[in-house]
């Protein structure tokens, strides 16, 4: 009996672990996805007219609204606050995933 608490122990632990990468993939993303995005613009010298900018990147307008003034010290702030703010979205975005991946794992088949 002892070996089957320890054994099931050891199942929560490594699925704890698992959903946690899940959160963690996520929140990589919505780092890495807003730099490369910035990249493309940047260095492209692309111009953004529609908003499918906004599905990669939701916290997109942020940027727009330095554009107006304040030089690229100002930009380079808003990429920052955008930059976080986009962890944040894609972070409660894994939490969420995470939370449905469990429920319907844990489901009877």
């Amino acid at each position: 009996m002892g070996s089957h608490a320890w054994l099931r122990e050891k199942e929560v632990v490594a699925t704890s672990k698992s959903d946690l990468k899940i959160v963690r993939y996520f929140l990589a993303a919505g780092f890495l996805v807003p730099c490369l995005l910035y990249l493309v613009i940047m260095v492209g010298d692309v111009r953004i007219q529609s908003s499918w900018i906004l599905i990669p990147w939701p916290t997109f307008p942020l940027i727009m609204s330095a554009e107006a003034g304040g030089g690229s010290g100002g930009e380079a702030i808003a990429f920052l606050i955008s930059e976080a703010a986009n962890v944040a979205v894609y972070g409660l975005v894994g939490v969420v995933f995470r939370f449905l991946y469990r429920h319907y794992r844990s489901r009877p088949s």
